[in-house]
């Protein structure tokens, strides 16, 4: 993973895990449901972050070096197996 991405990422997971002791405590409390909403949403967008943070970095380093070797079409197949199971 090139280091920019790996940052990015686990900047991102620092703050997921902040969402998941916040959402503890909201739950734990009986909050309001939109509030507990919220902070899921916030933290669906910080996975959804790293998941494009580590797409792109692999597609800059392992992808250049796949696509031009015998092992193009197991990559494609990877990806696209990746891809389908971000979209459930």
């Amino acid at each position: 993973m090139l280091a920019p991405a790996k940052k990015k990422s686990l900047d991102a997971i620092s703050r997921i895990e902040g969402l998941a002791r916040k959402l503890r405590t909201l739950i734990e409390e009986d909050a309001y449901c939109p509030k507990i909403l919220e902070i899921v949403l916030a933290m669906q967008g910080h996975t959804d972050y790293i998941q494009s943070v580590v797409l792109e970095s692999h597609l800059r380093t392992c992808a250049q070096t796949k696509l031009g070797s015998k092992q193009k079409e197991k990559f494609i197949q990877e990806l696209l197996t990746v891809i389908g199971l971000s979209t459930r």
